[in-house]
């Protein structure tokens, strides 16, 4: 847990077995927790963390077992879906989605996106919800795909400026930003991104902007007020400690306090006020 007040990180709370390539999503001062590996196989498994009592419940478990997906609530109403989408069953990469429904208690299946993606950025902007890069078993990818709850069906958007594996995706005053990843083969060495890029959902244009401290992949990101945090990742070597957060407005990175202990693919939200921690 961060606080932005101290600039300080502290221990927050255990979590339950599952440890790497999970979802997160916020919702209704909840933090659902979707997916993801033990160490030993790949997870359908949902808890659910109560941010008012502190305490832990299990959710119907998803229709597919799913690590590095990615999760992301759609709309702004207290019972707004949640969607999560591709990742790996522990076989093949997904390009299935499904949805959760707060009302019903059910996940369903929803259209599936036209091409399989691991290790994607999704992110919901606009009433809609993107899913930029990730890998398909065959490459790092640079597409990217727009989902419209309206008409249950995906099309296509302009292709980032390159290709992203293990990308973080972070919406923020009206753009998509993709921070981050690689774009080798997951066993050749190198490949690592430094640079972030935007997406103009009104131009279906994507745009370079200032770099990170450091080149990395399994970024964890989330908006922070106006800014973007960019937790931990890999960068080839170690799992890193550095917090960055972005200003938008000036195209500028700061550093903040360093986390505790190396993160990769960690997933970040923001809780809102009265908590204002992450």
């Amino acid at each position: 847990m961060y606080s932005p007040r101290s600039d300080t990180w502290a221990p927050f709370m255990r979590m339950g077995a599952r440890r790497l390539q999970f979802g997160v999503a916020v919702m209704q001062n909840k933090l659902v927790v979707a997916g993801g590996r033990d160490g030993l196989k790949t997870l359908n498994t949902v808890e659910c963390f109560d941010l008012t009592s502190l305490s832990w419940s299990t959710l119907a478990p998803m229709n597919t077992h799913r690590h590095g997906l990615g999760v992301a609530v759609l709309g702004d109403a207290p019972n707004s879906p949640i969607y999560a989408v591709g990742g790996h069953d522990g076989w093949i990469y997904l390009n299935s989605v499904e949805r959760w429904d707060a009302c019903t208690r059910t996940w369903t299946l929803v259209a599936p996106m036209a091409g399989a993606r691991s290790t994607c950025g999704v992110a919901a902007l606009g009433g809609r919800l993107y899913a930029a890069g990730g890998r398909d078993g065959g490459a790092c990818l640079r597409s990217v795909e727009c989902y419209d709850p309206a008409t249950n069906h995906w099309t296509p958007c302009a292709p980032m400026t390159r290709r992203r594996g293990g990308v973080s995706v972070c919406a923020a005053g009206g753009y998509l930003y993709a921070l981050g990843g690689h774009e080798a083969p997951a066993n050749a060495a190198g490949g690592r991104l430094a640079c972030i890029e935007r997406y103009d959902p009104a131009t279906d244009s994507w745009l370079l902007l200032a770099r990170l401290s450091c080149a990395r992949d399994a970024i964890g990101s989330c908006l922070l007020g106006d800014r973007i945090v960019a937790v931990g990742g890999y960068d080839g070597v170690q799992y890193l400690c550095i917090v960055e957060i972005y200003d938008p407005e000036t195209n500028t990175w700061k550093k903040l306090s360093p986390l505790g202990a190396g993160r990769a693919g960690a997933a970040v939200v923001a809780i809102p006020p009265p908590r204002n921690v992450f």
